[in-house]
């Protein structure tokens, strides 16, 4: 149903998928490096420094009533809403300034052991040894977070080791995520628009059958004028023009989309070929074609595992547009050769029109978008009709004037 057809429209999706990725991964990347800048610069606005202890050993000058701390120190503490004590080798306070009250006069080791990890009643603190004496800085209570990390040095080598594999596994799931999702979507898009176009084109069929139905009906009034009823003919026709192209759009989205179920079964594409050759030249419309059928004699029995309608649609519009567009002379002259080659049938189809231009060979041959216009729509149809039965297709310019369109089939195998 379509499946090889659309390995290419995957692959498409699947890296737009990673192309839409990558640019979300940049775009957080460069909000995150923004934020982490943004956090830099708060934090070094918000930031409490510690009055250096040194500098507060500095500034304190003993006397014989004790530590005198300097004016200029003295009126930073104050300023910075901290706090400082002074430790002798007992642990004893011997100098302090702004000290709470809670805050005890004396200290054994453990409890300055515990005062270098964590807080002393909450108060955040620093410690400088000076001799053989300490001095403490302290902040005021919920200021300061602090805790302290440790790791082992095995595990930090483990870490260096499988962030990088980390990384990649990460980014192989969130892709796969991505596209999943981007491919869920896309469905529901597609699926909308076939069932848009289908209740459209069973709409208008509706009236244009209506349409049809009268222009029918008075063209073959024998009591109107030949003027009238020669009207009635081209009302009637330019509704089967339309009528046509409507089915031709159903048929289009289907086929992009691989809605189309392809009723597979054994056929032989010279029998079809034969048939639709005589089809065009029974027809009394067409009396300025020539057609010309060349089927090597290894060819004859050759089958494919196609969809009968959808093949004779493909030959229906080749010949159409040939036709639509005229030969280089009066006559459109169209020949059709078929081959066996290497397990593949290969079916040539040529005419000696004015030949593709530029526009509509680059449409043609395009993988991503075709041309738009009306003069290569049955083209189109063509085209995905081969490409939905896993076939290839080649347009091109015959170098004696004219063009011509090269298909190649996988041959079935017997037995099937």
């Amino acid at each position: 149903m379509g499946q090889k057809y659309n390995y290419k429209k995957a692959i498409r999706l699947f890296l737009y998928g990673v192309a839409m990725l990558t640019m979300i991964i940049l775009l957080v990347g460069i909000l995150n490096i923004v934020f982490f800048i943004v956090g830099i610069l708060a934090l070094k606005n918000m930031d409490i420094d510690y009055i250096h202890g040194g500098d507060v050993i500095e500034a304190l000058t003993l006397t014989e009533n004790g530590y005198v701390l300097a004016e200029e120190m003295e009126q930073e503490f104050v300023e910075q809403d901290q706090w400082a004590m002074l430790l002798d080798a007992s642990g004893q306070v011997i100098w302090s300034i702004r000290k709470p009250e809670e805050v005890q006069e004396f200290y054994t080791r453990t409890d300055i052991a515990r005062m270098t990890r964590y807080y002393l009643k909450g108060y955040p603190v620093q410690l400088r040894v000076w001799e053989d004496q300490i001095m403490v800085v302290g902040l005021q209570k919920d200021t300061v977070w602090k805790y302290n990390l440790e790791f082992s040095i095995s595990w930090m080598d483990f870490v260096k080791r499988i962030w990088w594999y980390y990384f990649l596994i990460n980014i192989a799931w969130i892709t796969v995520l991505a596209f999943f999702f981007t491919r869920r979507y896309t469905r529901k898009k597609e699926q909308a628009r076939i069932e848009w176009i289908a209740g459209v084109s069973h709409d208008i069929r509706t009236p244009l059958s209506v349409v049809m139905g009268y222009a029918d009906t008075l063209e073959h009034e024998e009591g109107l004028p030949e003027e009238t009823r020669q009207q009635a003919d081209m009302i009637r026709h330019q509704s089967m023009v339309m009528k046509e192209l409507i089915a031709d759009l159903n048929l289009t989205s289907q086929l992009e989309y691989s809605m189309q179920a392809l009723r597979r079964e054994k056929v032989r594409p010279a029998e079809i070929i034969r048939n639709i050759v005589v089809e065009f030249l029974n027809d009394s419309r067409q009396k300025q074609l020539e057609l010309d059928v060349q089927i090597a004699s290894d060819a004859e029995s050759v089958c494919v595992k196609a969809d009968r309608q959808l093949f004779m649609r493909m030959f229906r519009n080749l010949i159409n547009n040939s036709l639509k567009h005229g030969g280089q002379n009066d006559t459109v002259r169209i020949q059709i050769s078929m081959w066996k080659e290497k397990g593949k049938c290969r079916i040539r189809y040529a005419d000696n029109g004015m030949g593709y231009s530029e526009e509509i060979l680059h449409g043609l041959r395009n993988r991503k978008r075709g041309a738009s216009g009306h003069d290569i729509h049955g083209l189109q149809i063509v085209k995905k009709i081969v490409l939905a039965h896993g076939g290839k297709i080649w347009f091109g310019n015959c170098e004696e004037g004219g063009s011509y369109c090269l298909t190649e089939f996988r041959v079935t195998k017997k037995g099937f």
